[in-house]
């Protein structure tokens, strides 16, 4: 996962259950239409445009809406509590969808995922994409409104006398609407969370400190896993089920306790005991760097990207809402499908591992006393696949697929590391950096994150392909 953790109180998952102490964030009914590709962003024939100025309008509501979510998401949880990277993303992705219907809905160029109603051509765009925004984050995160409220009122102020006005505000609440009830019963109320009881042959997972202690052991059975059910009990947007692309066993083995006697899972343990560790001498500064730069949560790191794509090159509202779209679907997905696999193969973390090599039965690991991650501390899931390279793999697929030029450099900054940028020449090198972070933070093997980066470019391109479709002439 992909928060950092500090005393406070937490809302683990979307489950109504706050603790206090040390602690860590981690069936639609849309039509989904299978195609062997995703087509590009702008794909579709005999497009229809909006007169200059109305366009610029609309593109600058899909911005700021897109702004409005990502400003939102801590409302999520209480009050300076870490945000669960699987929750951000449903927020996003509800958001976006609507902002996407909405426009869709006025100029058919894409499929819609919710909304099912009549076209209004004469719906003011900006309108429309604002009050979407605006019921679509309210309904999603309540303890947002009074924010919103005011963010609403201001930005549709702006729009005072445009042609449209009254059914762009009619069509944005009903596009909103549709995607809040279509998410209405998705199973994310609950959390997944659940009882969790560890295993005890090496390899298994076991509860991590500090929530293998008793201010963590809300069930009884010794400590606290996070969204244990998640992939069992939450809908995912668009792929048919959470194990549709579980990941392959760990190492290749056929139990956890043959994994860690593979020479694969050696190297691995002992790269990140050299290198994860909050003392580790053999980690470099910019490793150091890295690792603290891909911290943030990844729905908001790879919006970001997203926006920067969209900027350099030049997208208009409706493939920039559909970018923004797609791209958060993708990621909620992809933490679903993580989640799934993690809780299927239960494999131990590296501070379990380290801390428990003497008995391993594999003689070419060794313990160390004292061994920490770097950023304390590990978040309570276990370690394969890495949910954060899945979530990167994800994004990685869904850019190149909508927006071709995957050679195109992009720079971008950090939450967790402000005032630093990096540049990478393509979004696929930033996936991989954003996985190998991973590793130097000392929160997993190097396998979860080569898999996790598999799997997730397998979700990508899934969602990519099987949803928000341009649509022809005729389909409109």
């Amino acid at each position: 996962m992909s928060t950092s953790c500090r005393p406070i109180a937490r809302l683990f998952g979307a489950a109504a259950v706050v603790v206090s102490g040390l602690a860590c964030g981690p069936d639609s009914s849309a039509t989904r239409i299978t195609q062997p590709a995703a087509p590009s962003l702008g794909s579709s024939t005999d497009r229809q445009r909006l007169p200059h100025a109305e366009a610029e309008a609309a593109l600058a509501s899909v911005l700021a809406a897109n702004d409005r979510a990502t400003i939102s998401a801590p409302s999520l949880v209480p009050p300076g509590a870490p945000l669960a990277p699987f929750i951000e993303a449903r927020l996003y992705s509800i958001a976006n969808l609507a902002v996407h219907d909405a426009l869709n809905a006025i100029i058919p160029r894409f499929a819609r995922y919710a909304d099912t109603g009549p076209l209004v051509p004469d719906a003011n765009a900006a309108a429309a994409v604002l009050k979407a925004a605006h019921d679509a984050i309210v309904g999603a995160a309540p303890a947002a409104q009074a924010a919103v409220d005011t963010w609403y009122a201001g930005q549709i102020a702006g729009l005072a006398g445009s042609d449209g006005l009254a059914n762009g505000v009619a069509l944005g609440a009903r596009v909103a609407a549709a995607i809040l009830a279509n998410r209405a019963n998705d199973g994310v109320a609950g959390g997944g969370v659940a009882p969790y009881t560890p295993g005890t042959n090496p390899g298994d997972y076991r509860f991590t400190f500090p929530f293998n202690t008793p201010g963590f052991d809300f069930f009884g059975t010794g400590g606290f896993a996070d969204a244990s059910r998640w992939g069992n009990t939450v809908a995912p947007f668009v792929l048919t089920s959470a194990s549709q692309f579980r990941a392959p066993p760990p190492y290749g083995a056929a139990s956890n306790a043959a994994a860690v006697l593979t020479p694969l899972y050696t190297a691995d343990f002992n790269e990140v005991k050299a290198l994860g560790c909050m003392g580790c001498a053999a980690r470099t500064a910019e490793q150091t760097e890295i690792a603290l730069f891909w911290m943030e949560n990844s729905p908001t790191g790879w919006n970001r990207i997203a926006r920067t794509v969209a900027d350099q090159r030049n997208l208009d509202a409706w493939d920039a809402a559909r970018l923004f779209a797609v791209l958060a679907v993708s990621e909620f997905d992809a933490y679903t499908a993580s989640l799934e696999s993690k809780y299927f193969y239960n494999f131990w973390r590296p501070v379990t591992a380290v801390a428990l090599a003497g008995t391993d039965n594999n003689p070419a690991t060794a313990s160390a006393a004292g061994w920490e991650v770097l950023a304390f501390p590990t978040p309570p899931v276990p370690d394969y696949p890495s949910a954060h390279s899945t979530a990167g793999g994800a994004a990685a697929a869904v850019i190149e697929a909508l927006v071709p030029g995957r050679g195109q450099a992009i720079t971008t900054t950090s939450g967790s590391l402000p005032g630093v940028s990096r540049t990478f020449a393509s979004v696929a090198d930033a996936q991989d950096e954003n996985a190998a972070s991973r590793i130097y933070i000392g929160y997993h093997f190097r396998h979860a994150t080569v898999e996790g980066i598999a799997q997730g470019r397998r979700v990508g391109a899934y969602v990519a392909s099987h949803v928000l479709l341009p649509v022809t002439k005729e389909e409109r």
